[in-house]
């Protein structure tokens, strides 16, 4: 449920007289002052944080039926809702809550080794109108929902923060767009983007027509492959090492991963590569020390692959990037 309380107010960074209505919202102001939110359309609202708050904060939420993805990169989130379950997201985890009616409850937000969280907020209609889906879309998604509560008309469902998601909140968080409508239509284009890639994620996994179809027998070793170059991007992965490691030959794991991805082992590693590298360089970290963190043997092969992918070098996206802020 994290997030509901943002629906209540719109705050932008080292702005003092925000930070009064905060206080007033009885929002702690080491909590506040990390918090900036934007509500591009009519029933969107997206929620960053990322700082060290001094102390946990609690806080009662309340709504009606909506949607809401939160991406938490750092810190940890408890959550319930009245009459119904109690839910714990730890960093580096995305959770998915949908809810079909009014609900009430709580969260708490600790920060103990800092707090980095991008909580995007859809009411039904917002939902339909940014990407035509409907909430029954949405919730058929959500089939690992562990916790599905019918007496509530509520489900929520968490996994691993992927590498595209990572790049996307980084370009939510971090977006640099001074003119309002420019920012805005922004905003929104990244959370269709987000939404269409926690979807995309959730087909795979869970298992759609088309991909029973194209790997009937090996799309849980699949899945394991593509999670662990998910996970330990930076290693030196080669098609029989990943083979070896999932327990395929190589030709049924590239075949496998050219129907369920569309590419093969290579080009599913670099893409996961250089989304991390997107979300690290709009954080801040500079060309040399991103290529060795996401797994590049120097700067040179690290431009060389950035150029090809993205038609600039990351040297001169960084600039123009920044040029914005």
């Amino acid at each position: 449920m994290a997030g509901t309380a943002r629906r209540f107010f719109r705050v932008k960074r080292h702005n003092p007289a925000a930070l009064k209505e905060l206080k007033a919202l009885s929002i702690p102001e080491s909590w506040a002052r990390i918090m900036q939110v934007d509500h591009p359309r009519e029933g969107v609202n997206i929620c960053c944080m990322n700082g060290r708050p001094d102390a946990p904060w609690t806080f009662p939420v309340e709504g009606g039926a909506s949607f809401s993805m939160s991406i938490l990169q750092k810190g940890c989130i408890e959550a319930g809702f009245d009459n119904g379950e109690r839910f714990r997201l730890e960093g580096g985890y995305v959770s998915l809550t949908a809810t079909g009616e009014h609900l009430s409850g709580w969260d708490t937000f600790t920060a103990e080794q800092g707090f980095r969280l991008v909580n995007i907020h859809l009411t039904p209609e917002a939902l339909c109108g940014l990407t035509g889906l409907n909430m029954d879309d949405v919730q058929r998604y959500m089939k690992s929902a562990i916790g599905v509560m019918p007496h509530i008309n509520a489900s929520v469902a968490m996994m691993p923060i992927f590498s595209s998601l990572q790049r996307l909140a980084a370009e939510i968080a971090q977006c640099s767009y001074l003119d309002s409508k420019a920012r805005n239509v922004f905003l929104c284009a990244k959370v269709c983007e987000a939404i269409a890639a926690m979807l995309d994620t959730c087909s795979r996994e869970q298992g759609s027509a088309s991909t029973l179809k194209a790997v009937p027998s090996d799309r849980l070793r699949l899945l394991q492959a593509r999670a662990m170059l998910e996970d330990r991007h930076h290693e030196s992965w080669s098609v029989q090492s990943l083979a070896q490691a999932v327990g395929l030959n190589e030709k049924r794991l590239q075949a496998g991963f050219n129907a369920l991805y569309g590419s093969t082992v290579h080009e599913s590693l670099t893409r996961i590569r250089l989304d991390v590298a997107l979300a690290m360089l709009s954080s801040g970290a500079n060309v040399t020390d991103t290529a060795q963190a996401v797994g590049f043997a120097n700067v040179s092969h690290f431009s060389k692959v950035f150029r090809n992918t993205f038609g600039i070098s990351p040297k001169r996206w960084v600039h123009g990037h920044r040029a914005t802020e």
